[in-house]
């Protein structure tokens, strides 16, 4: 039949929807295994990058294709299918090797000229696959007619799978053997485009893919992933030596090295590190091969600070974070009579329970200690125990300070709902302790929770310092906040200073020393102690939030960004500073700016690639009817989905409590229920503004819905099993997934039927507020909290129903089609 967007004749067969479904498994898993990839080779908010620049060339494709006439009305479909689809697979490897080998340093854009050369071609070399891909897939689209959305949910179910398969293909073939095994399949589907039958392209397609997955196999050693020189520069990564031990997950690669990388680290040269995604943060563990007990009893050197454990005979604790078990050492050295460490890295606990048991000397395997993989807000949640200590020792390391990245990564841990939580976890003279933060933070939080609770003030409960806090050896001192659920005494602050360093007589080889910043029982006399103190004792907390300097609001559930230190309208979040920083970051607001760039990119390259040849083109005779009102729906359509998939995704990472599912899981789920809505939509037979309206108020009405049920039922179910959380997490995703499915595919119908040169153009405007949107609702998220992202998300789709209102009628071009496909049908039978 004639497709209503074109004149070119066009049949819509089984290997249009295995192609499509393959090479949207192959883009979705290229961009979550380049996403991984970036993380480690620059820093872990760049990894985001991926995601814009994905988006950008989905949206270029869009644009292409509505300026190539000859493509998009009278090339063959299949063959120019085929030929995308393989190019997408050779450009994907050759723009993972180029993108190695740019030196682009984001950091120093105002100290080397260079790098806005390196910054324009990294970013072409990243969109380059997905410019591909887009291409192909808004070419089907636009070819595709009614069967639209038939090929928009395979579309979809492809995407969703290309989420879960990460989980899969990451652990087996690392970062650069997936980005090889994307290729693969997106070859895959090029020779399902040429129905796999004989011919020159599929003989060549089938060498190469067996060629790519040969490649996958050997992607570490072929493909291997350069690191800018700052992470290299973690101290626990030795100097000039190779890991011993490789793994990748999809939310981590974890390397082990056999050898110390600074003397003052480690007092042992039997030291063995295990650092994460390259350098962004690491931990490590003495030689324990001599047994555990053997250590404790013979380590001279080994003199653990024991701060949270002042006052306690056999505790029973709780460690958030356990990494390497250097507070699950402490804890045994103290006498704890249990100990129940949580770490969230499932290849971090093999190693230390399993694979290199040996060197750490049974340390899990002790009759006290239970080893728990999961993360440790949502295990404190679900518990029903009560902890003479919780502890969290610097989850987040020092290089990810420096980096910035602590200010752009959401952490549960330590919101105030978390401290609720933990308060409630704790036995009555229990301590939480908290080191490597914000101190300031952590007392305005506190004072928060004690308001909350009614608890009166907390000034006697608290206790803050900078001194000794890791087990091994002359390290820096760290940051430390105590808050302990009875009040503190005298000769508990005493014990307590000794432990943290204060009238030792050692030298520590630099300005920083041993110090109190809060003690019930001192006055301050800096600067910092008088904020510290106001913070628990001045009746009005507000008034100390608007004079301070740095962001000192509480973190919550709703925005759990505890390490942004700038408000978004503060005169400091300056890009000059954070742009000519070199290696020195510590203390910029470099996820801020990062996201400000991000927006203003996109919109500079959505205004120049859309509006201005939009206009130009519509000056030349592309004068669709209604053609503003179908370019805000599908902008309304882009931005909205998108935001309510970044706040389901925030929603439930807490809920299931592993990154591994939670992403697998709710994104997936999300789009192949979507694609299930497309699929189901394919029986409304003629697309009219009548319908969209019916399905956009309902989407509407869904996500308001969600906002209000979502916490109740996941606070209901949160003590349930795994496996039925994961089932909650569906059940929630699903209608909303499904109703999703509906208003863009059959807004493309609707758009073939009236304008059919706009629906390229509908394409490229969707995914380019897609793109807006995505980095839209990360500021959103940290200036105004997730649930008025979702409120923001509901508003997006009320506009796009307000502008379907305003379209055309498609009924006339309806009759003309129909009465077009029939005489085609017609002259076929004759034929």
């Amino acid at each position: 039949m004639t497709g209503p967007t074109g004149n070119h004749v066009t049949n819509i067969r089984w290997q249009h929807y295995t192609g499509i479904f393959l090479l949207s498994v192959a883009t979705l898993l290229l961009e979550l295994a380049l996403t991984r990839v970036l993380s480690v080779a620059n820093w872990y908010h760049f990894g985001f990058l991926v995601v814009s620049t994905a988006l950008l060339g989905f949206g270029a494709s869009g644009v292409t294709l509505s300026l190539w006439t000859r493509l998009r009305e009278e090339m063959p479909l299949d063959r120019a299918l085929a030929y995308l689809a393989l190019l997408f697979g050779f450009v994907t490897l050759a723009s993972f090797c180029l993108m190695q080998r740019i030196p682009f340093q984001p950091f120093r854009l105002l100290l080397d000229r260079w790098q806005f050369a390196y910054m324009l071609l990294y970013y072409l070399v990243l969109a380059a696959p997905f410019f591909c891909s887009g291409l192909a897939i808004s070419l089907l689209l636009t070819r595709g007619g009614r069967e639209v959305n038939r090929l928009y949910a395979a579309d979809l179910v492809g995407a969703g799978l290309g989420c879960a398969a990460v989980c899969v293909v990451m652990p087996v073939f690392g970062g650069s053997g997936s980005i090889a095994v994307a290729a693969v399949v997106g070859v895959l589907a090029a020779l399902a485009f040429s129905s796999f039958r004989l011919s020159k392209l599929t003989l060549f397609g089938a060498v190469a893919a067996a060629g790519m997955l040969a490649l996958a196999f050997m992607g570490e050693r072929v493909l291997p992933i350069s690191v800018i020189p700052d992470k290299l520069l973690h101290p626990l990564i030795p100097v000039g030596r190779s890991p011993i031990y490789t793994k990748w997950n999809s939310f981590s690669k974890i390397d082990v090295y056999d050898a110390p990388a600074l003397d003052e680290a480690r007092p042992d040269p039997g030291f063995r590190s295990i650092i994460i995604d390259g350098g962004t943060a690491g931990t490590g563990m003495d030689d324990l091969s001599m047994g555990v007990r053997s250590y404790l009893a013979n380590a001279k050197e080994y003199h653990p600070a024991g701060v949270a454990y002042v006052g306690k005979e056999h505790p029973k604790v709780l460690i958030i974070g356990s990494g390497a078990g250097r507070e699950v050492l402490e804890g045994l050295y103290f006498g704890a009579s249990s100990i129940t460490a949580v770490e969230i890295n499932p290849i971090t606990n093999d190693i230390v329970t399993k694979r290199m048991r040996e060197h750490w000397g049974g340390l899990f395997e002790q009759p006290e200690v239970q080893l728990v993989t999961e993360d440790g807000r949502s295990f404190v949640r679900r518990s029903k125990e009560k902890y003479d200590a919780i502890i969290s020792v610097n989850t987040m390391s020092g290089a990810a300070l420096t980096s910035g990245a602590l200010t752009f990564s959401e952490t549960y841990i330590l919101t105030r709902e978390a401290f609720e939580d933990y308060w409630n976890h704790l036995t009555p003279n229990g301590t939480l302790l908290v080191t490597g933060y914000n101190v300031a933070k952590l007392f305005a939080t506190t004072r928060e929770l004690f308001d909350h609770l009614g608890l009166g003030s907390p000034a006697n409960h608290l206790f803050a310092f900078r001194g000794l806090g890791a087990s091994f050896g002359r390290v820096r001192l760290m940051p430390g906040f105590l808050l302990q659920k009875s009040p503190l005494h005298p000769e508990e602050v005493n014990v307590l200073a000794k432990r943290i360093g204060i009238g030792s007589n050692e030298d520590w080889g630099g300005a920083e020393h041993p110090e109190i910043w809060y003690s019930p029982f001192d006055s301050p006399r800096s600067e910092y102690q008088v904020i510290l103190t106001d913070l628990v004792k001045s009746p009005n907390l507000e008034r100390i939030y608007a004079s301070a300097s740095s962001y000192l609001r509480p973190a919550t559930d709703d925005r759990p960004f505890f390490h942004q230190t700038e408000r978004w309208s503060s005169p400091r979040l300056g890009f000059r500073s954070v742009l000519s920083a070199g290696q020195d970051k510590y203390g910029l607001p470099v996820a801020e700016v990062t996201l400000a760039v991000l927006l203003i990119q996109a919109v500079v390259i959505a205004g120049v690639m859309i509006l201005l040849p939009l206009a130009r083109y519509g000056r030349q005779g592309l004068r669709g009817s209604g053609r503003w009102a179908f370019l805000t729906y599908f902008a309304a359509l882009g931005s909205g989905f998108i935001l309510i998939e970044i706040v389901l995704l925030q929603r439930l990472s807490l809920f299931l409590g592993q990154p591994i599912y939670t992403f697998s899981v709710v994104l997936a789920s999300l789009l192949i229920f979507t694609g299930v809505g497309s699929y189901s939509a394919n029986r409304i037979q003629n697309a009219s503004r009548n319908t969209l309206s019916w399905f956009l108020l309902a989407v509407v009405g869904a996500i308001l819905l969600t906002l209000f049920v979502m916490p109740t039922v996941l606070s209901m179910t949160l003590g349930l099993s795994f496996p039925l959380r994961i089932a909650v997490a569906v059940l929630l995703v699903a209608p909303l997934g499904v109703l999703l499915g509906v208003p863009f595919p059959t807004g493309l119908r609707l758009v073939g039927e009236v304008a059919p040169p706009l629906v390229p153009w509908a394409w490229g405007v969707n995914g380019f507020f897609t793109v807006i949107g995505s980095v839209g609702a990360m500021i959103l998220g940290m200036a105004l909290g997730f649930t008025a992202v979702l409120v923001i998300a509901a508003a997006c789709y009320a506009a796009a129903l307000i502008a379907i209102r305003t379209c055309p009628a498609p009924e006339m071009d309806v009759h003309r089609y129909l009465r077009v496909s029939e005489e085609v049908e017609a002259s076929q039978n004759c034929a």
